[in-house]
């Protein structure tokens, strides 16, 4: 039946939901070869993935995880996809400390580096954060400290059957696009950026199409997949059942650019030591960074009315020692 599925693929046809739920459910169970899932993969790339496609696998792999329920539903994540080959500091893991800081509550999802120096549990691991639990021991750290960290291998292990393929192949496939949609905690509210523009539109009818809540999906016009301060930023934005279009500029909010070179990272520890300096109030295009993230979290909160109230509380945050007091916290309870 696959061989069906790679064949309409590789005549630049796209599968309708149906096809695509059962060619990534056979994929997920381990009905299908290495081989067949590689031909598979390649031709939805050189075909190009489509809202539907991504929408189909999105739900079977939603299945297929491990998930579960805490808290009260308005949880967040700030989980993207990485690919933008930029080596930036960890943004997203830095700016959910801090909104988890002003109140709200995180279940943030993520992996160890793929295309990065630094994935976000690269950074927690650096940080001495214990980020391999049991569900008991998530809840109690969820509790305690209203942030908690889902690393993905240990609630996805269907993918163990695309791993092979995925290595063999060595570039963005559609699982890249699939790990942002499938928050194992369920979160209807997040930030997901992109690594390239014209996913923006296609991951907000994705949201859209998974009954998600308030959804930013974001991609900076320097290629990265946050709100960035080299640049401009183009943003989807899903609220209801709208989805409205727009861009933002750090100057919207009274910061200067920075450049490329102020915010990269070339090891899980280079990127926690620029953390911590901003964590300490430290003034840097860093600092202004997270700021801006965490700003568009806490407004997906529902803790601030706008992104720009949001930038102003996530300074307030870091520079009196709330948000590295709340990174300090979760590496101690997850630990003990």
């Amino acid at each position: 039946m696959i061989q069906d599925f790679i064949t309409q693929l590789e005549k630049k046809e796209n599968l309708d939901f149906y096809s695509m739920q059962s060619a990534i459910e056979s994929i997920m169970t381990g009905e299908v070869d290495d081989i067949s899932i590689e031909a598979f993969l390649l031709a939805l790339n050189a075909k190009g993935i489509q809202e539907t496609e991504i929408t189909a696998a999105a739900r079977v792999m939603k299945e297929k995880s491990l998930t579960f329920q805490f808290g009260d539903g308005d949880h967040i994540d700030t989980c993207g996809t990485g690919g933008s080959g930029l080596h930036t500091f960890n943004c997203s893991t830095a700016s959910s400390f801090v909104a988890a800081a002003g109140g709200a509550a995180v279940t943030k999802h993520g992996n160890k580096a793929v295309s990065s120096k630094s994935g976000s549990a690269d950074l927690l691991l650096a940080a001495g954060a214990d980020i391999a639990h049991d569900r008991e021991k998530l809840e109690t750290i969820f509790k305690r400290v209203g942030f908690v960290f889902l690393f993905a291998p240990l609630h996805h292990q269907s993918m163990k059957y695309v791993m092979p393929a995925r290595q063999k192949i060595g570039k963005k496939t559609l699982f890249n696009l699939l790990g942002p949609h499938t928050n194992p905690c369920g979160a209807k509210r997040q930030i997901l950026g992109v690594y390239q523009k014209d996913l923006v539109k296609t991951f907000a009818s994705v949201a859209k199409n998974l009954s998600m809540d308030h959804v930013l999906i974001v991609h900076g016009f320097d290629g990265l997949d946050e709100i960035t301060i080299t640049d401009s930023t183009y943003i989807a934005e899903l609220k209801g059942h709208t989805i409205s279009e727009y861009e933002i500029s750090p100057k919207d909010f009274g910061l200067s650019l920075g450049t490329l070179s102020e915010i990269s990272a070339q090891s899980p520890e280079d990127s926690l030591q620029l953390i911590r300096e901003a964590f300490s109030g430290d003034k840097s295009a860093v600092q202004d960074m997270i700021a801006l993230n965490a700003g568009a979290a806490l407004y997906l909160s529902q803790k601030v009315h706008t992104i720009a109230d949001g930038i102003e509380l996530a300074f307030e945050l870091m520079n009196n020692g709330m948000a590295a007091d709340k990174l300090a916290s979760y590496v101690r309870v997850s630990n003990s």
